[in-house]
């Protein structure tokens, strides 16, 4: 059993779909089963528009049937013995090999996603694991006066027990370190954006130049605001696009966006020259001239050798922003919006719930003083500098 990525002569109805997980057994052949529920699952709900996505449900797929096949097993079969399921089987087998019990319930997702829609389609007559009621706590969010269900949550009972990760964010005085660490100003750069409007990785390798225009018709504004666009952004350099490839807002503060735009004209045209390169879509290049790479580790290493912290990452800036910005404007008496929203809106979350987990961390940092969180960033970036 092998798996690629499909190239783009690989089409459906005339759409090539370079890069789809295609799952073959020895002979070469497509694994059906497979192949229609990714299709269904990546493709026809409309849902997955991410290609990192579904490589994600392709590799979950395909470990699954590797062990199948390593154990001789028969996916329909609804026992690996007289005491376990197939999935079990694959769940302890995992474990034993040092997996994350937070990777392994993703794939088991995945897993039963795939059961679920073979049974719908008749493949099976019984999926190999029972359905169970847990209880849960309810959300104690914004939201919680509109939650009208039970405490009872059904659950397969395949999955594995996890604890909640606590949130991880940079202290005030680790923001400070960073902010004023002498580093190349792309770095500098990528590492305020995350800070200031709680960009992700791969938004922030792929954020287009563009974007950034003389500030001059902004003088005055606090904030600039930008609208992102998958489509607009450089892909080809990494992962790329937005979060789910959806259009949203975010908003650079005036101070920040002064800087993107010094760097855009002089560091960033400088390191062109330098290289021989005419032109590069993306804002935020590297010393050869060329757009981050989402595979490089260069930006983590830098971060956690400046915050002096091995567990920092840069996603862990984006946590940072959404927790200090929504204690600021929860705390402002001026901001009459719903706090919990503009963060959803600026982090492009689906859901809301997803927003809410920020909340649960609010009380554990009132200690430290969290207002004014953009202001103490520009104060620490503070130059003179005029624009003609």
């Amino acid at each position: 059993m092998q798996l690629f990525k499909a190239t783009n002569d690989f089409k459906l109805n005339g759409v090539s779909y370079e890069g789809f997980p295609l799952i073959v057994n020895s002979e070469m052949e497509i694994i059906e089963p497979i192949f229609e529920f990714l299709i269904h699952y990546c493709l026809h709900r409309g849902r997955v528009t991410s290609k990192a996505s579904w490589w994600k449900y392709g590799t979950d797929l395909y470990d699954y049937f590797s062990f199948l096949e390593y154990k001789s097993l028969d996916w329909k079969s609804s026992l690996a013995s007289q005491q376990q399921s197939v999935v079990a089987s694959y769940r302890d087998w995992s474990v034993n090999e040092g997996i994350s019990n937070t990777t392994i319930n993703g794939r088991l997702r995945t897993i039963i996603q795939f059961y679920e829609y073979a049974l719908r389609k008749k493949w099976i007559d019984i999926v190999p694991y029972d359905i169970e009621l847990i209880l849960v706590n309810r959300s104690q969010g914004f939201l919680t006066h509109t939650d009208r269900s039970g405490k009872l949550k059904p659950s397969v009972d395949v999955m594995l027990k996890t604890q909640k990760k606590q949130l991880q964010i940079l202290t005030k005085n680790e923001i400070k370190r960073l902010v004023i660490a002498d580093i190349c100003k792309s770095q500098h750069l990528i590492y305020r954006m995350a800070l200031q409007t709680g960009l992700r990785r791969e938004e922030l390798f792929t954020f287009p130049e563009s974007y950034i225009k003389s500030p001059v018709q902004y003088k005055g504004q606090r904030y600039i605001a930008v609208i992102i666009k998958s489509e607009e952004m450089d892909v080809k350099a990494g992962i790329g696009g937005t979060k789910g490839n959806k259009e949203r807002t975010i908003h650079i503060p005036y101070s920040l966006y002064k800087d993107l735009y010094f760097y855009k004209i002089y560091d960033r045209h400088a390191l062109l020259l330098n290289n021989g390169i005419k032109y590069q879509k993306s804002l935020f290049i590297n010393k050869y001239g060329k757009p981050y790479s989402a595979r490089s580790q260069v930006l983590n290493t830098s971060l956690k050798a400046v915050v002096g912290r091995k567990d920092v990452s840069l996603h862990m800036l984006r946590h940072s922003f959404a927790t200090y910005k929504l204690y600021e404007l929860s705390k402002n008496p001026e901001y009459t919006g719903n706090a919990l929203v503009y963060i959803q809106n600026r982090l492009g979350h689906s859901s809301i719930t997803t927003t809410e987990k920020y909340l649960h961390y609010l009380e554990d940092l009132e200690g430290e003083v969290m207002s004014q969180y953009d202001q103490d960033i520009d104060n620490l970036t503070l130059r003179d500098e005029v624009i003609a």
